[in-house]
């Protein structure tokens, strides 16, 4: 909820982004397309005073936990405003750039980290037809130095201090979903961790991964062909718990059809392998879901 974030200029002054720079943050660092970044920009003079205070706000919640664990809570954006979060989080970016210096990180990974913004206003228009930042407060990970691309695959801090595991999480244009391109990242993170955050990890054995998706439901190996990544991917963990009983309809309309979630069954695109094959499995009153599992090191041979 808005009122659980700091107060306006509770942490320090709001470095509200002009036009200008937002379009060059956009451009420059995050990969994003020009017509995301003329919106963008557009966008911004149209916030009106109640706006740019709750963008105040969101801001100081980074600056009040730079180097924090996860990402944070924010409020979805007002239907006015659906870009209403990109601006606090292009205002981190400096703050972001400073912890990385701090913990000897490089600029190439920096940019890699910002580039997920362009990739998801790209996904906002694909789905909606508009600009937007929909998941806005995912990337107060990024910019408070809890997140980062190694490789194919992101990873983040999460979990209590004083040893918090690493969540593994996946672009949707990272690439194939290789063996060994999971092993190259996950050997990278071994090594990247320990050496970014010493505090929290002493070294590879103290290193545990985790992630939560609909890429684990053991289901998709009994729909998809065996020449796909996604099966081979979902083996490497030891799962948790059962899943939603449920199911998860918001991300599969998401993440495999790019659509919005009340789009009928009827109107879901069948581009592609896994579109089709989700697709059966939803005609066929499959209850896919997200799972939770612990990546098995020696699975990948580390």
């Amino acid at each position: 909820m808005t009122q659980d974030l700091p107060l306006p200029g509770a942490v320090k002054a709001y470095p509200e982004p002009d036009a200008a720079d937002v379009r060059e943050l956009l451009l420059d660092w995050c990969g994003a397309e020009t017509e995301d970044a003329d919106d963008a920009a557009k966008a911004l003079g149209a916030l009106d005073p109640a706006a740019r205070e709750t963008a105040d706000r969101l801001y100081q919640s980074i600056a009040a936990d730079m180097g924090g664990r996860k990402w944070l809570s924010w409020p979805k954006p007002p239907e006015a405003h659906p870009l209403l979060g990109l601006y606090p989080l292009l205002a981190a970016v400096p703050d972001m750039l400073a912890f990385h210096r701090e913990r000897g990180v490089d600029e190439e990974l920096s940019r890699k980290v910002l580039s997920d913004i362009g990739e998801k206003l790209r996904f906002n228009r694909r789905i909606y037809g508009r600009a937007g930042l929909d998941v806005a407060n995912w990337f107060t990970g990024h910019v408070r130095g809890a997140l980062y691309q190694l490789g194919r695959l992101q990873f983040c801090v999460e979990g209590p201090d004083p040893r918090p595991f690493v969540g593994m999480h996946i672009r949707g244009e990272g690439g194939p979903l290789t063996l060994d391109a999971v092993r190259d990242s996950v050997e990278w993170a071994l090594e990247y961790f320990p050496a970014v955050f010493p505090e929290r990890y002493d070294g590879p054995e103290d290193m545990v991964f985790m992630c939560e998706s609909w890429l684990l439901d053991p289901q998709l190996s009994d729909w998809l062909p065996e020449r796909s990544n996604i099966p081979g991917f979902g083996a490497l963990f030891d799962l948790q718990g059962p899943g939603d009983p449920a199911g998860n309809r918001s991300d599969l309309w998401r993440f495999v059809f790019g659509r919005p979630e009340d789009t009928p069954v009827d109107e879901l695109p069948q581009d592609n392998t896994l579109q089709r094959s989700v697709l059966a499995g939803i005609k066929a009153d499959v209850p896919w879901r997200n799972r939770f599992g612990r990546l098995n090191l020696p699975r990948l041979g580390l």
